[in-house]
């Protein structure tokens, strides 16, 4: 890797920074980082649990990341959930923890496709609020959280804008390979119940149904409020 001499700065080793991620305009994508931040047992980039994410330099490597756990095409492909909501753009598959990390599924032991992930997609509801719902068409199964990733549908506008402010955090922060971070979304509200059903309202039946304690609901029952 050679420096950027043109803009040469200091680090301080012992401290670890946190990537606070502005929601504006990316609201589906900052609740899915959240929701599988906090759901997941290993707490990928949770200041709390002192579980933090490591950057990824290797663009390489990135590209490699994505391939196991968001491939364009193939048998492990994600098939892009038609509930999700595409907000202006098509939706595209989304990997957590990011592709440009060391805890991507693509690097973890035990992970060697997308399928084995945790399945989910974003959708605004007719409330007006983004929600996640679990992806349990067939052969998908309800998540358990011990999953070492997690890929859903998402708006590739937001799933891009994200992406971009991951980037300048990194560069801001002059952060090198394997350099920590933890993520955090300030001011993030999670709808725990929807005001308004959607027009499609997801069921057990339909196979959706919204994240919450990853509990089956009975059958007949409405998607379980987180």
């Amino acid at each position: 890797m050679t420096p950027n001499t043109a803009s040469v700065g200091c680090v301080f080793t012992k401290y670890t920074p946190t990537f606070e991620l502005k929601h504006k305009y990316v609201e589906g994508a900052a609740l899915y980082y959240m929701e599988m931040r906090d759901k997941l047992a290993w707490h990928p980039g949770s200041k709390k649990d002192n579980s933090p994410l490591h950057r990824e330099f290797d663009s390489a490597e990135r590209d490699a990341n994505r391939a196991v756990v968001c491939p364009d095409s193939g048998q492990y492909a994600l098939a892009l959930h038609p509930q999700a909501t595409g907000a202006g753009k098509k939706t595209r598959c989304d990997e957590y923890a990011f592709a440009a990390t060391k805890e991507s599924g693509g690097s973890q032991q035990g992970a060697e496709n997308g399928t084995q992930c945790l399945q989910a997609y974003a959708r605004k509801d007719a409330d007006d609020k983004w929600r996640l719902y679990d992806d349990l068409r067939a052969p998908n199964t309800a998540p358990t959280c011990p999953e070492k990733c997690a890929r859903t549908t998402l708006p590739g506008a937001q799933n891009e804008r994200a992406g971009s402010r991951l980037s300048g955090f990194c560069t801001k922060q002059r952060m090198l390979d394997n350099d920590a971070y933890f993520i955090d979304v300030p001011g993030l509200t999670r709808p725990w119940r929807a005001t308004a059903q959607p027009t499609a309202a997801p069921s057990p039946t339909s196979g959706a149904r919204e994240l919450s304690l990853f509990l089956t609901p009975p059958a007949g029952a409405s998607p379980t409020p987180r």
